[in-house]
């Protein structure tokens, strides 16, 4: 075995030129199948895990899809808001634990501002874990002007805490209307995430309403004329989630709807499986292209390489081990791309992890192959060797009837 493999290194080597090439197709193929898996993998991962702890989302009458787009992802914007009254009712039933209200509306250089309570941070997870503060503290509720930044936020603009901002009415791409006679100052910034939180920017719901009230000393007991734009909801009992539910869009005075975020999410999730099938189908037809390739290059190598295999017959060599010589080359050329191709993704990574972070808020990092992508790796060489047989077979039979009188130079 030891002595093939000598072979086929030789062999290989003599032919390094063309086979560099191909080998580097065979990896940006096998790169671009894996990023696809890796991309799918851990965006439904963090779209799963963004937001934990939460029992029910409650927003207006509409669309769950919406809901848990514009209250968790802070995309788009609701059809309606929500009464502050409805707060009182729904904290009326009986395993209600407690509610995070969210208001949304304003930005901070494109960053979303979150309008909620201190509980925000004691009550919500990500990724299945309590949030945490790299330096500082939560806001107090009792105080005007003071926020919390995402981690990414503070990352870009260098913040640190005690620095004042201005805030801007309104999240489109227009013009923005700066509060500038009411800057904050930061009180707190979050570790990161890798949710939406990262890109988030959080008051309390008594200075978001001060930034549009005008008033300064809106107390807590006016707070339930407020508009929100959704509540999250945490039970005593998660067994209770399906009656709760129904008790909240029963309440027909407020026209309200409470969805749960983890059938939300996987309603979302499948409204995506079009264009992530789509994706692999093109990344399959671009490492099927390459190993094509591969098969196309050995066979007509095997024109120029009549003296070799004469060569190989004359010292012993038997026309099965020819055909499998063959075999052997094709998966050592398919191995070393994929091998190539699976660093050069885990390089991109490393490189571009923050960004993805930053730009969609998906944490998606280097690591060991997972049982997806062991799977693809699987599939890859299988289809390589057996689509290797082609050439194999031609070495074969010209090593029965051209190998040993090959044409004279």
């Amino acid at each position: 075995m030891r002595y093939w493999i000598w072979l086929a290194l030789q062999s290989a080597i003599s032919r390094k030129g063309a086979l560099l090439i191909i080998v580097f197709s065979t990896a940006i193929s096998v790169a671009l199948l894996l990023a696809v898996l890796k991309v799918r993998d851990d965006t439904k991962i963090s779209f799963t895990n963004a937001i934990s702890g939460v029992d029910l989302i409650v927003g207006s009458k509409g669309s769950p899809t919406e809901l848990i787009l514009y209250s968790v992802f802070h995309i788009g914007r609701p059809t309606s808001l929500i009464s502050g009254k409805s707060i009182s009712e729904i904290q009326k039933i009986n395993q209600v634990k407690w509610i995070v209200p969210i208001q949304l509306g304003d930005t901070y250089r494109s960053y979303p501002v979150v309008g909620t309570n201190a509980y925000f941070f004691d009550s919500i997870k990500a990724q299945n874990r309590s949030l945490t503060f790299t330096t500082g503290q939560a806001f107090s509720d009792q105080k005007d002007h003071e926020l919390v930044l995402g981690a990414n936020v503070a990352k870009q603009y260098k913040h640190r805490i005690a620095d004042r901002i201005t805030l801007s009415h309104g999240t489109g791409k227009g013009p923005a209307q700066d509060h500038a006679d009411s800057p904050f100052v930061i009180t707190g910034i979050l570790a990161a995430t890798g949710t939406p939180i990262d890109n988030s920017v959080f008051i309390s719901i008594q200075s978001f309403n001060n930034l549009h009230d005008g008033s300064k000393n809106l107390q807590f007991a006016q707070l339930d004329s407020a508009q929100y734009t959704a509540f999250f909801i945490g039970l005593q009992q998660r067994s209770a989630v399906f009656s709760v539910r129904r008790q909240i869009d029963a309440l027909k005075s407020f026209a309200l709807m409470a969805i749960m975020p983890g059938v939300a999410l996987d309603e979302l999730w499948q409204t995506m499986e079009i264009a992530e099938n789509a994706l692999i189908l093109v990344s399959l037809g671009v490492v099927l292209t390459s190993i094509f390739g591969i098969i196309s290059a050995l066979m007509v190598s095997l024109e120029a390489r009549g003296r070799e295999i004469a060569t190989l017959r004359a010292i012993g060599a038997r026309p099965s081990q020819i055909f499998f010589f063959i075999i052997w080359e094709t998966f050592m050329i398919s191995l070393a791309g994929i091998v190539f191709g699976w660093a050069l993704l885990q390089a991109t990574l490393l490189v571009f992890s923050d960004w993805f972070m930053k730009e969609w808020g998906i944490l998606i990092q280097s690591g060991l192959p997972s049982q997806n992508d062991v799977l693809a790796i699987l599939s890859i060489l299988t289809i390589a060797l057996l689509c290797s047989t082609l050439p194999a077979i031609k070495a074969y039979r010209l090593a029965l009837h051209e190998g040993l009188n090959p044409p004279s130079i």
